[in-house]
Parts: structure tokens; sequence; C-alpha cells
């Protein structure tokens, strides 16, 4: 039995669809915000549904019970709720899942992450902590780092807005990083719980190619045949967003200000050889998302 911690979240129902498809057993936790369609689709996969909430130890110590694995996805960056915050939910609440899933006899934790970035902000400083938690721990442990997501970053609203064909960039855009496509996401996490040699290992997930925001406007421009509006959040912004003492701005900033200058490339090499990973073109996506423009 396989626990998938966030599997209400785009991410979390992608990887139990992954998982169900496979043959694995998945126990997906859902809440009482959760909606009833997600949780619907949840049961129509053939998962097991438990109601349980990282701020509420109780129910994760239920959840955990009878399970070989936990995947967990979990984040309150995503559709958050009265008392999510990065401190109750991508720190607490994960450590306290940590160590619950320990007293549980939970053979393998699978944690999505992402590289070391160059800011301090709260998201990065609770995903850290985590990781410092299952490596310094007794269980074995995956720890996927992957970075900006093609779905979440590339389309509306951080990317193309199919409204106005304007391409959103950030300080320039001009870092580099090895977008990846939630799917290849997914693969990678069921890889991780099938393959041995993944275990007790931090492995660096990225897309088949890195650009940066300029390079995939320039590219986007090729696949649509016309020149495409530009828009840009400056520098002087993220900063603002960066000492607004708003703990979400503050996230949003440092994941932002990845895009100006630092970038992220990773090496799929070591992921290549431990789970056989290879990523989809990104082109695939990029043609989808020009796909979806206005000619007019």
């Amino acid at each position: 039995m396989i626990l998938v911690v966030g599997a209400t979240g785009v991410l979390g129902s992608k990887v139990c669809k992954e998982l169900r498809a496979k043959g694995h057993q998945v126990r997906a936790i859902v809440r009482s915000s959760s909606s009833q369609e997600s949780v619907e689709k949840l049961k129509n996969l053939g998962a097991e549904v438990v109601h349980a909430d990282l701020k509420d130890p109780t129910t994760i110590q239920t959840a955990c019970q009878g399970v070989n694995a936990v995947v967990s996805t979990a984040t309150s960056v995503s559709r958050p709720v009265e008392g999510d915050s990065f401190e109750s939910v991508d720190l607490k609440g994960q450590l306290d899942l940590v160590t619950l899933a320990k007293e549980n006899d939970v053979k393998h934790f699978v944690y999505l992450s992402f590289p070391q970035f160059g800011r301090t902000f709260p998201l990065q400083t609770a995903k850290r902590a985590v990781e410092d938690a299952l490596r310094s721990g007794e269980m074995d442990y995956t720890i996927l780092q992957a970075p900006h997501f093609q779905e979440s970053w590339l389309a509306a609203p951080t990317g193309i807005n199919p409204e106005t064909n304007a391409i959103l960039t950030f300080g320039g855009g001009k870092g580099a990083i090895s977008w990846i496509s939630i799917d290849d996401v997914c693969v990678a996490v069921r890889a991780t719980l099938e393959t041995p040699e993944a275990r007790n290992r931090t492995l660096k997930i990225g897309g088949a190619e890195a650009l940066s925001q300029e390079e995939i406007i320039l590219r986007c421009e090729q696949l649509a045949g016309r020149p495409l509006q530009r828009e840009d959040m400056p520098k002087t912004q993220l900063e603002a967003m960066s000492s607004s003492g708003d703990p979400m701005m503050q996230t949003f900033s440092g994941l932002m200000s990845v895009c100006v200058e630092g970038g992220c490339i990773v090496d799929n090499e070591e992921a290549e050889k431990t789970l056989g990973f290879r990523p989809r073109p990104l082109n695939d996506y990029l043609a989808q998302l020009v796909a979806s423009l206005t000619t007019t």
C-alpha cells in the first residue's frame, strides 16, 4: 500500500493515476475541504480514500497504518484553506509526517522537492528542513528535486496568456531552466518506488532541454509563425514582493527570481541511470500552448 499525501492536488492526483495504472495499491489522503469531484475521481481510479490533514497528527497517524511507502506532494502553495501556511503544512506538517511514517514502520518515503535556489524564502526553508530530517533518519527515503513545472509556469497566469497572446517574463527572463512536465514527474515517482537503487538518494529530474523565458518566447514564435506580445515583471517588483513580509509573496518572488539570471539547469544523467528517466520534448508542450492562442 502506497500512501499519497497531497492526492487532490494537480501533481498528487496524477501520481495516484500513474500508480494505479501500473497496478499499485494506493491510499489517497483527502481533506474535509476537498471537492467531491476530486474525491470521486480518486475513488474511480480504485484508490482507497482516507480523510486526514497534515495539520492534525492524529489523522496522519491513522492514515500511515499498514502502509509500505509514502509519497508526499503536499504543499500550502496550491489551494490553501484556513490554517494552511508554510509553517503549518510545508514544515511542521511534513516533519510530523516523516516522524509518524517511521513510527508506523513505513519502509520508503518519497518526497517531492526542488533544487537549491539562490534566494532564501519560506517554501525553500521548509523543503530543506524536511530533506534534512529524511537524510538524518533511519527510514529509507528518496528525494526527487524537480525545477519549475511546464504546466504551472509556462501557461496562464505566469506564462502565456491565451486572452492577450502575451508572454510574461520575470526580470527579463534570461535564466535557463529545465522546465519539466508534471507527467514526467509522475513517471519518475513510480520508477522511484519500483527501483531499490533509488533509495537513500537525492535525485534531480528536469526537462529535456533548458531554455530561458526569452528563448521560450522565440521558440513559441517559431511554432506560431508570427511575433507574440511580451510583458515583463521587473526586478524592482520582484524585490518588493520579497520584502513584503507576506510569506506567499516572498515564496513566489523567490521562485520567479530563478527566471531572472541564475536559472536552474538539471543534468538528468544520474536519474536516467537509476530510474530510466527520459523526459518528453519541451516542444510538445509548447505546441499545445501555441495552439491555445487566438489568431486575431
